[in-house]
């Protein structure tokens, strides 16, 4: 295989999903494949694999996605590395739910919790358990999302949001009729419900309360097969400690050789490592080209939970209070007029990787508890398995417990009201994010506080610069303080960018332009658009229309004073 004509490949291909154009990527690697008379180095073609599945599940092609993670490239063999095949499991269990096959979903969800427990990170096993335990539940089939319920349960010592949602998700089975050998586990865990005051065990305790279902059941045959003081939660023993094994052989997992395909560490050494082409398949684009993001995170109906919405404090949805915006803005949107991105804009955006190497222990600067860690990780994963509804609800519910406790730590107040911002505009409840941005009374008070004064990374901050920038963008107000104020938060985006990570500036650059014509509904007169001007010749180089650009969240961990 042609080493150049690889690379181009890869970086044509990820330029079209950058600016959604997946159809096109999906075709260019095909051709490429297609082409390709000899087998070429595993390494390699695992990254056409990954490309071709990330194009395929991204142009709404899930049946062919779906094929290419259930049996692995139909030509030749294909080294990928474990981060990246877990992600594609992950995503698998969604194309298979879109396409109605609970089956398929299981085998994908097995699959990933089998790869992410083989590299000992208990975190994401219960990551992935929570997703495919939501997917499934969306398609109803409660009877094959409690089985991960049960694995949230038996091993979420110490992730209380992940336990707590595994009672939610028994509760929608045991009230859609499946679960009545799970009543005894939910009865058995009152206590740790009453113990535990956060937004899935509050509706799993009230459910418990209040279930007919639950009341008129006779309790279940005392078991004679778990010895004294042994956890009758914990999974039997077996492949994986997860219940029956993959319904099927692994076609990928057989065929992994440790580091990553073009040559970087081990997944356990590096899990976001970079490739020569400067991108995980998966991961961050390649140097120099577009960026290659997850799959835009487009608007939903307002999620349900497993059996009916979430509750939510009606306080938070309360007009908010006269004030001034942040950074001298106009005065606060007018609520009281349509609200939102053009038809089609939200549904467009997209939401990238970080750079880095993700969540680890350190030793050094204190951490926050470790309990509100686990639930900002939970609501991250909702949002990054495309639940903003649910997302938003356990943003909120982790900020009710940061205030409960009298101490809030700054950071994770910080860092849960950026993701409750970003979850309601992925939502579509843009006037709902405003109201959270300019309250100034409220429980967010405090994470808007720790977001504009330095309590949280600089790489939040600037993810939350151009949440404030999008906010600001739709103000109804004055347009020239408006204009002012996207030219000062994207000019900070951009200037970071240009010293960390050159290769996002274009997409940046492209939504500042956005913004500024939003604001003035239509193309800006010349001196609105200088100081655009002036960073765009800074960077000098083609900048492709694209969709908004969102910056993923840092990992709750403090790693970077």
């Amino acid at each position: 295989m042609d080493r150049n004509a690889f690379v181009e490949v890869m970086n044509e291909a990820s330029g079209m999903l950058e600016s959604g154009r997946a159809p096109e990527a999906l075709a260019r690697l095909t051709a490429f494949d297609n082409a390709l008379l000899s087998p070429p180095d595993p390494k390699d073609y695992g990254w056409v694999v990954s490309y071709t599945f990330r194009s395929a599940f991204a142009a709404g092609e899930y049946d062919q996605a779906l094929r290419i993670a259930e049996n692995g490239p139909a030509r030749f063999p294909a080294d990928i590395p474990p981060a990246t095949l877990a992600t594609m499991y992950s995503m698998g269990v969604e194309a298979a739910t879109q396409l109605g096959r609970a089956d398929s979903a299981v085998l994908m969800a097995d699959r990933c919790i089998d790869l992410r427990r083989s590299h000992g990170d208990h975190g994401e096993v219960l990551m992935a358990a929570m997703t495919a335990c939501t997917l499934l539940g969306d398609i109803e089939r409660h009877d094959l999302a409690s089985r991960y319920a049960q694995l949230l349960v038996a091993e979420g010592d110490g992730y209380d949001e992940y336990r707590a949602y595994g009672y939610y998700a028994i509760c929608a089975a045991i009230e859609h009729e499946v679960g009545g050998h799970l009543i005894d586990t939910l009865r058995a865990g009152r206590d740790w419900l009453l113990a535990h005051d956060n937004e899935f065990a509050r509706e799993a305790l009230g459910y418990l309360n209040s279930s007919a279902a639950v009341e008129n059941a006779a309790p279940a045959p005392q078991r004679t097969d778990v010895p004294l003081g042994q956890d009758p939660f914990a999974p039997p023993p077996g492949p994986g400690q997860f219940g029956q094994p993959p319904l099927g052989a692994d076609p990928l997992g057989q065929r992994l050789p440790g580091p990553d395909p073009l040559g970087q560490p081990s997944f356990g050494s590096d899990p976001l490592g970079q490739s020569p082409l400067g991108s995980d398949p998966l991961g961050q684009p390649p140097l120099g080209s577009a960026p290659f993001a997850q799959p835009p995170l487009g608007p939903e109906s307002p999620v349900p939970g497993p059996f009916g919405p979430a509750p939510v404090d009606p306080d938070f949805l309360a007009p908010p209070p006269f004030g001034a915006e942040p950074f001298d803005a106009p005065p606060p949107i007018d609520l009281s007029v349509p609200l939102g991105p053009p038809l089609g804009e939200v549904a467009q955006t997209e939401l990238l990787n970080i750079s880095g190497d993700g969540m680890e222990s350190v030793t050094g600067p204190k951490q926050p508890p470790a309990d509100q860690l686990a639930g900002g990780e939970a609501a991250d994963a909702l949002l990054e398995a495309q639940r903003p509804g649910i997302a938003a609800t356990a943003y909120r519910a982790l900020i009710d417990d940061a205030i409960a406790t009298g101490t809030p730590d700054p950071l994770i107040a910080g860092k849960a009201v950026l993701g409750l911002l970003m979850a309601l505009i992925f939502d579509n409840r843009v006037g709902e994010a405003h109201a959270v941005w300019i309250d100034e009374q409220g429980p967010t008070y405090l994470g808007v506080w720790a977001l504009e004064n330095g309590q949280t990374s600089v790489h939040d901050a600037m993810a939350y610069n151009l949440v404030a920038a999008f906010l600001h963008s739709l103000s109804t107000g004055d347009p020239n303080a408006a204009n002012h104020a996207v030219d000062t938060l994207m000019g900070r985006c951009v200037n970071w960018a240009f010293g960390t990570d050159p290769q996002v500036v274009p997409a940046m650059l492209n939504t500042w332009r956005r913004h500024l014509f939003e604001i003035h509904e239509g193309e800006p007169a010349p001196e609105y658009l200088w100081e655009l001007g002036q960073a765009e010749q800074r960077w000098g180089g083609p900048l492709p229309e694209s969709a908004l650009y969102w910056m993923r969240p840092y990992p709750w961990v403090v790693d970077w004073l």
